[in-house]
Formats: C-alpha cells, structure tokens, sequence
C-alpha cells in the first residue's frame, strides 16, 4: 500500500516529467486563484451592504483607527492566506505554508496588547459576539467556495491542508468585509472574536478540501 510520502513522491515526479508544458497549467491555478480572490471579497462587501445597508456613519468609519486597524489587520491575512492557497495548491507542499500568516496575527496581537480603549471582550451588547462571529462566518461561505473551486485547478498532495489554507483566506477577507459595518472597536476584541470567526471558516475549509479536493 502506497503511503501519503509515496503518492508525494510520484506526483512531483509526474509534474517534473511534463517538463516545460508544466509551466502553463501552473500559471492558470495561479490567476484563477487571484481572480477567485478578487471575486469573494468583492462577493462579500456586496453582501455586507445588501444584508446591513449603508450606515449614516459610514464616512466616519472609514477614516476612524479602529477600522484602520481591523481591514489592514485582515487584508494582511488575506494576503498571508492567498500565499498560502498558492503554495498548498502544487505538489509537495508542507506544514510551514501557513507560517506566511504570521505578519497578520502579529499585527492582530500588537493591536490586542496595546488597546487602551477599554472597549468590553464581549462587545457592546449581549448579542455582540454570537451575532459577530455568525455574520462574519456566513459572509466568509461564498468566498470558501470560490476558493476551493479555484484550489480544483491546481494539484493538491494535502487536500486538508489546503482546504484549511482556503477557509484562513476566505475567513480573512469575509471578516474584512464585516469590518465596514462592525460597531465594535476594541483590538482585544478584533483579535480574539474575528480570529474565531476564521479558525471556524478555517475549520469548515479543511473539512470540505479533504473531500473536494482529494484524488
């Protein structure tokens, strides 16, 4: 019986073997991954807004330090998460792909250490931390999807891991989206609550890549 090194083995053979015609194929994973990318978060900012509306003050949002904290926070992610994707979806790929989500986290926890807002764990109001972390992970849904969808075109040895690599990516950019109609500033609660929404995403991903994307 082959074991999962083995089946590695053979596959990054095979893909060696191809030669130069290799090339083409890996560049097309590459940009379906971009455009699917591209796709889920503009997917998801529609979606903000069609579920929310637009707020009377979303101007004074979008220029607040908070909001500044929590997108760049996730797009940092996001970022760190298509990297990632990109990696987990050629063969051969290993556990240190998801070290390329450390620049976000740090800065998640550099916002939680230093938030002298005293803004409460659990929220503003009692339903502040279910109705976040739902939102955010329903919004994240679609994006998984496309993900997924797009992870299909590349050549996967760990479909778990990278299933998981594509929830982090959507969970990021559906929490990114959220954070144009969140309410709730503090960085002690963007750190704990939107990296819960996305271990959650991150969780569904590695559950739904094993089998969607297995051999």
């Amino acid at each position: 019986m082959k074991t999962t090194d083995d089946t590695e083995v053979m596959i990054r053979n095979l893909a060696g073997e191809a030669g130069a015609g290799q090339l083409r194929p890996t560049l097309s994973f590459e940009r379906t991954l971009l455009l699917a990318t591209i796709l889920s978060f503009a997917c998801a900012i529609v979606l903000v807004f069609a579920t929310f509306g637009f707020q009377p003050e979303l101007q004074a949002t979008l220029r607040s330090a908070p909001f500044h904290h929590k997108i760049i926070s996730m797009l940092m992610l996001a970022g760190g998460g298509i990297l990632a994707v990109r990696h987990v979806g050629k063969p051969g790929s290993g556990a240190y792909s998801l070290a390329m989500l450390l620049p976000g986290a740090a800065l998640l926890l550099i916002g939680a250490a230093s938030d002298a807002s005293s803004f409460p764990l659990m929220g503003r109001a009692g339903v502040s931390v279910p109705s976040c972390l739902m939102a955010m992970v329903l919004l994240s849904l679609a994006p998984l999807a496309l993900i997924i969808a797009a992870l299909r075109t590349g050549v996967t040895t760990r479909p778990a891991m990278a299933g998981a690599a594509a929830g982090i990516l959507a969970g990021a950019l559906g929490a990114a989206a959220y954070a144009f109609v969140c309410k709730n500033d503090g960085g002690l609660f963007v750190a704990v609550w939107y990296s819960i929404a996305i271990a959650i995403v991150m969780s569904v991903g590695a559950f739904v890549g094993k089998r969607a994307l297995a051999w």
